[in-house]
C-alpha cells in the first residue's frame, strides 16, 4: 500500500469544505475510484472512507475475489456498519464462508443478501452460513440459481425475513441436484414473510400452498411458472389474507414490476392490509378466463390494477371468453392493461364504462374492429390520461371491409372532452391522415406514438398528414414522439417536423425506410432543435456505423439493433 508522507495540501479541500459538500463531491466516484484516491497519502487512506460511506452500502463480491478485494486493504477498510447489502457470486463453498466471515468481522449491517449464479450445491451450507446474519438479515435472493432449494426451509433459517425470492436457473448445463432438509417444520410456524417470488419450472397448488399456509403476512406474491399448469387463484387470498399484488405466470410481471412491488412490500409496513390491489396473470394451459374472471369480480371492491396475458394458441372457446368482464364493477380501478385478450368490443366496453377511475388503458388485442362501443366508453372516461391501442385483425382473414367504422370510432373518441397526455396508436388500419387530423385540439398531449402498420393497402399515412401534425395545436405541445414504420417520413419531413415541435425533447425512429443519413445529421446540426434524445432501429438506410458517426454535445443518439 502505498502511503506517502501527509502534507497540508494533500488534504486541502477536506479540511476547507463542510462535510456534506465533500460527501457529494465524493458521491460522484465508483467504488474503485474511492479505493484508487485512498493512495494519495495515509490521511486519505483514513478520512476517504469516512466520506464515502454512501457508496458502499451495496458490496458485490466476485468468484476470485478472496485473493483480490479481500486482499485488498484499501476496500477493506471501506467495509462497516453502513454496509447494508451484499451481492455474492461465489465458486465454492469455502469461498461463500470467506465473504460472509468477512463482512461479519467487519461489522456490517447486513439486511440483504443476493446469492447470484453460486456454485454451491448443498442447501444446508447457506442455512448454516446465514445463522450469523438471522437477527438481521431482512431480504434474502437466489438468483439464477443452478440447484433446487425448498423455500419454506430457507425463509424459516431466517426467522427476521420480509422478502425472499427465488430465480431458478434453465441453463442446460447446470445440475439441479441439493441435499435438501429433511426436518420437518411445525404447521403452527409462522413466517414475517410479506414479498415472496418464486421462479421455476413447476409449482402445484398443492406446493405452493403448503409454503403460503406459514406465511400469514404476505403482501405480495409472484409465482413465475414454464410449466402449463392450473392454478388456484382463490387459495392465495385464503392463506394470505393480507394479500396486495398477486402475479402469476410471470412471463408478464416485468423485472421493473417485480421491483416496484417489492417497494410496495415495504411500504405496506404494519398498517392494515387494502384488500388485492394489483394483479397480473396470463393464460398458460388449462388457465385462463374461466379462473381469473370470477376472481377479478370477487375483489372488484379494491382493485386498482390488471394486467393480463392472453393466448391465441387456446382453442377453446369456453377457456378464452372473457366476455365475463362486463360484469365486474371495479370503482377504483386506475389501470387496466389487456395483451392478447379475444375480446368482443361491447363486453369491453361496457367494462371499461363501469371502471370510471380508470387513468391508464393499455389495449393490444384481436378484434375484427375499433367500434363505438369501445371508442364512447373511452370518450366517457373523466381521468383517462394515458391510452394505448392495437387492434389487431385476425389471421384468419385475407381481406376485409373499409375501415371506415374504425376511424369514426377513433374520430368520436379524440372529439370527445378529455385530457389525454400520452397517446400510443398502432395495429393495421388504425393510424391515417384523418386520424392525425383528428389530434389537432388536444393540447394536454406530451407523448405520442404511431405505428402505421400497412396492411393491404387500406391505411395510408401521407408525407401531408405528417406535416399536418406539427402545425396543429397538440404538436407544438409534444415532448416525445415515436413513429414506426412510417414509409412516408423522408428527411424534409422530418426536418420540418422538428423545426415546428419546439418542445420536443424525444424522438424515435423504427423502420421509417426514406429517413437517411443525411436527413439525421442535418436533424442534430440544426442549433435551433430541442431534441435531447435520439433512437433510430430498423431504419434502411441507416446503418449502427452512420449513427456512431453523428456527434452533438446536446444530444444522446442510440441505435438499437
Amino acid at each position: 500500500m502505498y502511503e506517502p508522507t501527509t502534507t497540508r495540501s494533500t488534504i486541502g479541500f477536506m479540511d476547507a469544505l463542510p462535510f456534506d459538500i465533500v460527501s457529494e463531491i465524493f458521491s460522484y466516484l465508483t467504488q474503485d475510484d474511492c479505493i484508487k484516491s485512498m493512495s494519495v497519502s495515509k490521511s486519505w487512506y483514513e478520512r476517504v472512507p469516512i466520506y464515502c460511506t454512501h457508496l458502499w452500502r451495496t458490496v458485490e463480491l466476485l468468484p476470485g475475489d478472496r485473493h483480490k478485494r479481500l486482499k485488498n486493504q484499501r476496500f477493506l477498510q471501506c467495509l462497516g456498519p453502513h454496509v447494508r447489502k451484499a451481492v455474492l457470486s461465489a465458486s465454492s463453498r469455502d469461498e461463500l464462508s470467506m465473504f460472509l466471515a468477512t463482512l461479519l468481522e467487519y461489522t456490517c449491517d447486513i439486511q440483504s443478501i443476493v446469492f447470484r449464479r453460486c456454485n454451491v450445491v448443498h442447501q444446508d451450507v447457506y442455512q448454516v452460513a446465514l445463522q450469523p446474519f438471522s437477527s438481521t438479515l431482512r431480504e434474502l435472493s437466489f438468483e439464477d440459481h443452478p440447484y433446487r432449494l425448498s423455500p419454506i426451509h430457507m425463509m424459516a433459517s431466517c426467522p427476521n425475513l420480509t422478502h425472499y425470492t427465488y430465480h431458478f436457473s434453465d441453463r442446460p448445463d447446470y445440475h439441479t441436484y441439493s441435499r435438501v432438509s429433511s426436518k420437518l417444520l411445525p404447521d403452527t410456524l409462522q413466517l414475517s414473510i410479506k414479498y415472496l417470488c418464486l421462479n421455476t419450472g413447476s409449482y402445484s397448488d398443492f406446493r405452493l400452498g403448503a409454503i403460503l399456509q406459514h406465511c400469514p403476512q404476505l403482501r405480495c406474491l409472484v409465482v413465475n411458472q414454464s410449466v402449463p399448469t392450473t392454478f388456484d387463484l382463490d387459495m392465495c387470498s385464503r392463506l394470505c389474507p393480507e394479500l396486495e399484488c398477486l402475479g402469476f405466470h410471470g412471463a408478464v410481471v416485468s423485472q421493473q414490476q417485480g421491483a416496484n412491488w417489492e417497494a410496495y412490500a415495504r411500504r405496506c409496513g404494519t398498517r392494515r392490509s387494502r384488500g388485492l390491489r394489483h394483479f397480473i396473470s396470463a393464460e398458460i394451459g388449462g388457465y385462463g378466463a374461466r379462473q381469473m374472471v370470477p376472481f377479478l369480480k370477487k375483489h372488484q371492491d379494491t382493485l386498482k390494477s390488471v394486467r393480463i396475458a392472453g393466448n391465441y394458441r387456446i382453442y377453446d372457446e369456453e377457456e378464452k371468453s372473457w366476455s365475463g368482464l362486463q360484469a365486474i364493477l371495479a370503482e377504483h380501478l386506475e389501470s387496466v392493461h389487456l395483451t392478447g385478450v379475444v375480446l368482443p368490443n361491447q363486453p369491453l366496453g361496457t367494462f371499461l364504462r363501469r371502471s370510471e377511475a380508470l387513468n391508464q388503458v393499455v389495449l393490444d388485442y384481436e378484434q375484427t374492429d375499433f367500434d363505438d362501443d369501445v371508442a364512447d366508453a373511452l370518450a366517457a372516461l373523466p381521468r383517462l390520461r394515458k391510452l394505448a391501442v392495437n387492434v389487431k385483425k385476425p389471421s384468419v382473414l385475407t381481406t376485409w371491409a373499409s375501415n371506415n367504422t374504425t376511424l369514426l370510432g377513433f374520430k368520436r373518441l379524440l372529439a370527445a372532452p378529455n385530457r389525454l397526455k400520452e397517446l400510443s396508436f398502432g395495429g393495421n388500419v388504425l393510424v391515417d391522415d384523418e386520424i392525425i387530423d383528428g389530434l389537432k385540439d388536444l393540447t394536454s398531449l406530451r407523448r405520442l406514438e404511431l405505428d402505421h402498420s400497412e396492411c393491404y393497402g387500406t391505411s395510408t399515412l401521407s408525407a401531408e398528414g405528417i406535416f399536418s401534425l406539427a402545425n396543429c395545436k397538440s404538436g407544438s405541445a409534444l415532448q416525445s414522439l415515436t413513429l414506426r414504420n412510417v414509409s412516408n417520413l423522408t428527411d424534409d419531413t422530418l426536418l420540418s417536423l422538428s423545426a415546428s415541435m419546439g418542445s420536443l425533447k424525444r424522438l424515435v425512429l423504427s423502420g421509417c425506410n426514406g429517413i437517411t443519413k443525411t436527413g439525421l445529421s442535418m436533424l442534430i446540426d440544426n442549433n435551433q432543435t430541442t431534441i435531447q434524445e435520439l433512437l433510430v432501429s430498423d431504419c434502411t438506410l441507416v446503418s449502427e456505423n452512420s449513427t456512431l458517426n453523428l456527434k452533438n454535445g446536446k444530444l444522446t443518439i442510440s441505435y438499437n439493433k
